[in-house]
């Protein structure tokens, strides 16, 4: 397992997660050096299942003299998101950081020039207001929101000198709540970041973010010429050729950086559109990085349960790769029966690490992930011969159901790590236009209710109709 662990790491090195509302709407002003010191203001209409129009309004303002975030914040921002992605989202908001880290994840010179820059970017990011009116979607809360809120909530900047009489330096920035609970709720994209920075261009920077957001995994992404304008931004522009000119040298980077095949604008009626093909090659990493195998079944809980404790991705893998899953399971196990813990993550790291004995009540089994009461004895057996002698059966008919369903949730998805959880689902019946899964266990089954119910029978019943349902069911 620590060969794979370590193999997905250096595949999938240059892919991290970003919110997926701050890729979606525009933020910077990568269309000019000059990033004005008003608003940018974007506005859009969505149709609802019942056939009301929802009015999107989306607008960015600049806090008095600091003028809007532009091309510069827009690097800061994938730095920080870098940072999010190896130090693990902080619980409280918190992101703790050197500039000499954010300064050489962007690329840039450790320069006075270039510190004195981040320092005033963070600022603007942190008194730039956002105002969402039904724009801004909350995947937890399942809704789009209407309030004003920034990026950072809060940045701490400070210089000391160390024991060695050397300047130093440590900052802290508060995300958003708004960022963070979207975060945690699973509304992310990826990012390549290795292809982001060898680009030159802020407007093909964001280009790459948009259509790669949009695309959601299909080749082909087309959108309306004068809301293009308006999504990434641009400035405001009364002419089609002119956005087409203003245009043309990012989408001549991405072609040449094998990102895009073509670019080709069609006209209907009065409006015009530009169609962007992503190449095969591009499409065909993507997919692959997307899909790489990723700790599975008992091992992969594990790590998930580390991680609710507060333990990072990689010291969680890293744990249970070195010990094993029945190791770390059994001081899982035991952590609530620790009195006075204030951090519960660094007791499980010393406990799994030094295996000391511990006065507690016999541990469960140690891959046994169920929060239901444990049956009798003699049931227990029972149960555990009757599976071992008849695993889950798939139903063809069932699975020429679930087998699209599941390519379009692979779509929907943008995690690398949400596959895992549907691999070992079953597809074991399929009658009266309802579809039942049988998954491996019941923490498997609290999760994928609980983070992919809605939207796999959204995404069933756009399939099948209406009369569509679904089962899920553990043993």
């Amino acid at each position: 397992m620590a060969e794979k662990i370590k193999e997905r790491g250096e595949q999938a090195k240059g892919l991290v997660l970003a919110e997926g509302n701050f890729e979606e709407h525009p933020y910077f002003r990568v269309g000019d050096r000059n990033a004005g010191t008003g608003a940018l203001t974007y506005e859009n209409e969505l149709r609802t299942r019942d056939g009301h129009v929802l009015r999107q309004s989306w607008t960015v303002r600049a806090a008095h003299g600091r003028g809007l975030p532009g091309r510069f914040d827009q690097d800061v921002y994938v730095a920080l998101l870098q940072m999010i992605d190896d130090k693990d989202l902080p619980e409280d908001g918190w992101l703790s950081f050197s500039l000499y880290e954010l300064v050489e994840l962007m690329g840039r010179k450790h320069s006075g020039r270039d510190y004195r820059q981040v320092r005033e970017s963070l600022r603007r990011l942190a008194t730039t207001s956002i105002e969402s009116d039904n724009a801004f979607y909350h995947r937890g809360w399942k809704e789009y929101i209407s309030d004003t809120f920034s990026l950072l909530s809060e940045v701490k900047l400070s210089e000391y000198e160390d024991p060695k009489a050397e300047r130093t330096d440590r900052n802290r920035v508060l995300l958003s709540q708004y960022f963070v609970d979207s975060y945690k709720a699973n509304y992310l994209k990826n990012i390549d970041v290795e292809f982001y920075w060898s680009l030159a261009s802020p407007i093909a920077k964001r280009l790459y973010r948009l259509v790669d957001k949009k695309r959601n995994g299909r080749r082909l992404w087309e959108v309306e010429l004068f809301s293009l304008k308006d999504r990434i931004p641009l400035s405001d522009y009364k002419y089609a050729s002119k956005i087409k000119e203003k245009l043309a040298p990012a989408h001549a980077e991405l072609i040449e950086k094998d990102f895009l095949k073509r670019i080709t604008y069609r006209k209907s009626g009065s409006n015009e559109f530009a169609s962007y093909e992503i190449t095969e090659d591009f499409h065909a990493r993507r997919s692959a990085i997307g899909t790489l195998e990723l700790p599975s079944g008992d091992d992969f809980f594990c790590i998930q349960r580390l991680k609710a404790e507060g333990m990072g991705t990689k010291a969680a893998e890293e744990l249970v790769a070195t010990y094993g899953t029945p190791r770390v399971m059994r001081y899982i196990e035991a952590l609530p029966y620790q009195k006075n813990l204030r951090n519960p993550a660094g007791w499980l790291r010393w406990a799994i690490e030094h295996a000391p004995e511990l006065d507690i009540p016999a541990p469960a089994a140690p891959t046994t992930f169920t929060k239901e009461r444990e049956p009798p004895p003699e049931v227990i057996a029972e149960e555990t011969e009757t599976e071992l002698l008849q695993p889950p059966v798939a139903d063809p008919h069932a699975k020429s159901v679930w087998d699209p369903l599941l390519a379009a949730l692979s779509q929907d998805i943008n995690a690398p790590s949400s596959s895992v959880w549907f691999e070992g689902v079953v597809p074991t019946a399929f009658a009266d236009s309802t579809l039942v899964l049988r998954v491996s266990n019941s923490f498997a089954l609290e999760y994928i209710e609980s983070r992919f119910g809605e939207l796999m029978r959204r995404v069933l019943t756009e399939q099948l109709g209406p009369d569509a349902k679904l089962v899920v069911q553990a043993p």
